[in-house]
């Protein structure tokens, strides 16, 4: 592995980390209605000398909450918002008759086994860097005594590597109604691996197959710090020599979505994010998401099914 690959898979695992404990801490909200319903998270924290530790403790769990928005004002809440409005999509595909689910950057998502009963005819995909995915794997080892059987592991780098040939190996359907998952990923890849990813979506051939991904704006890669925690992420992330590398321009989505055989369905941003998701019992809403990430879901055009 050269100097960079392990940069790249240390970082793809300090974030896996923090942001299983930033799910982990909002598992522990007091408040039902609030509440991260990734509840098994914190199984995946693992004990350091970070902060992230707190979580390990129920009692120190909300402490991470506080440090989290004074560190980076808005992950916490972006975070909460983002699973359970991709838990939402995962839910209607379900609903709606899914065959595959195919988890891009899975990192330590729990939805294979959050989700298990209702995956039992659905074959599920995790595909991450080689190193992040063996740690992945160890740490389910652990937790479950074996890996699930209806879930396959497959390892790739999204900067070289294209998704279509590496699931080649394993049998995989490009036909069959599928929900792909692509989350915290986009804005870490340059943008011919962005457009990369977005493209295998859009050529399957089942109009029912869809990908739900979030997103920064292109303005706030650029330099805008006027979003809502916009400097403090640009300074942690010039910290760790991790600077974001794409974006997408506001307002453009359904435009970038196109040129990869997809039709958008829906471009959730900060607002909406925050009214729907954050809401306490009372109504009132507890925190203000990223004032610069959305969060789209948008499906194989029928144009493009066709074609294929």
């Amino acid at each position: 592995m050269s100097l960079g690959e392990e940069t790249c898979s240390r970082l793809s695992s300090n974030t896996a980390e923090a942001m299983a404990a930033l799910r982990a801490a909002g598992a522990a909200e007091p408040d039902a209605v609030l509440r991260n319903p990734d509840h098994l998270a914190g199984q995946f924290v693992s004990f350091s000398t970070r902060a992230s530790t707190l979580v390990k403790v129920p009692l120190l769990r909300r402490l991470v909450r506080n440090i989290a928005e004074v560190a980076v004002p808005g992950g916490y809440y972006f975070e909460l918002a983002r699973v359970k409005h991709m838990d939402a999509i995962l839910q209607s595909e379900l609903r709606n008759g899914l065959s595959q689910l195919v988890i891009l950057g899975a990192g330590f998502d729990t939805r294979a086994h959050r989700f298990a009963n209702q995956l039992h005819a659905v074959r599920v995909y995790e595909i991450d860097h080689p190193t992040i995915g063996m740690l992945k794997r160890k740490k389910v080892m652990r937790l479950c005594g074996r890996l699930p059987a209806h879930v396959t592991y497959v390892d790739a780098d999204f900067t070289r590597d294209d998704p279509a040939e590496r699931l080649a190996h394993v049998a995989y359907d490009h036909g069959q109604p599928t929900l792909v998952i692509l989350s915290g990923v986009t804005p870490y890849l340059p943008e011919e691996a962005v457009f990369r990813l977005l493209r295998f979506t859009g050529t399957h051939t089942s109009p029912r197959t869809s990908i739900v991904f979030d997103y920064v704006l292109k303005e706030m890669v650029d330099g805008d710090d006027g979003y809502h925690g916009a400097s403090h992420l640009r300074k942690r992330l010039n910290r760790l020599n991790e600077p974001l590398l794409f974006g997408i321009p506001s307002g453009t989505a359904a435009t970038v979505l196109r040129r990869c055989g997809l039709t958008l369905s829906s471009d959730v941003g900060p607002r909406d994010l925050a009214a729907k998701y954050l809401r306490r019992s009372d109504g009132a809403i507890a925190g203000l998401p990223y004032g610069f990430a959305i969060i789209a879901h948008a499906r194989v055009s029928r144009e493009a099914a066709l074609q294929q």
